[in-house]
């Protein structure tokens, strides 16, 4: 077995073959306050998820390879409209791809604010004014945030569009068709 180009070792004792190490053989030190760090790479391997073979399109990289976005997008790009169903699943997927985006963004631009806001400059200018320019910076990224929300809403307002121009009237022409009454529709005052 080889895990991190390291034969017959965990990932989390991956050190290089005659890596000085010092009392422990966990990892490499990087830092100046002597605080170990460990690389790890974790493989998603379950049944089904295609991990090991490669893809079809872009440049042979394996679907263990590809990160959750790439997968979903993969995934909308892959849709072929034979039916209904496959209008629906691709506005499912773009909205679950939409919702995804959101949360990443809204995450990254409030990790961004804490550590633009903790910045010192130089000594004529105040920790004030680093916050108030970390909070405009990281507005532009929550602005993104909320373009992505917005992604996932269009697309849920496309099938819903879909289902009334195109379903709708169709399953009304059936129901005509075979003699059967449509649906009421909404009435004031009427009997």
């Amino acid at each position: 077995m080889t895990t991190n180009g390291f034969p017959n070792q965990a990932p989390w004792n991956a050190t290089p073959p005659g890596a000085a190490t010092s009392g422990s053989s966990t990892g490499r030190t990087r830092h100046s306050h002597k605080e170990k760090t460990y690389n790890v790479n974790f493989t998603a391997k379950g049944p089904g998820d295609g991990a090991g073979s490669s893809s079809g399109g872009g440049g042979g990289a394996s679907a263990a390879d590809r990160h959750q976005g790439d997968r979903l997008i993969h995934t909308i790009e892959r849709i072929e409209f034979r039916s209904d169903k496959d209008i629906l699943a691709m506005a499912k997927a773009i909205n679950h791809l939409g919702r995804e985006l959101y949360l990443i963004l809204g995450m990254r631009a409030e990790e961004l604010n804490g550590v633009l806001s903790q910045y010192k400059g130089k000594w004529y200018t105040f920790g004030t004014q680093s916050r108030i320019k970390a909070r405009l910076v990281s507005a532009h990224l929550k602005v993104s945030a909320e373009a992505a929300k917005a992604l996932g809403v269009g697309a849920l307002k496309m099938a819903h569009a879909f289902d009334r121009h195109f379903v709708k009237p169709e399953q009304e022409a059936k129901q005509q068709r075979n003699g059967k009454k449509a649906r009421p529709t909404f009435t004031i005052g009427e009997d």
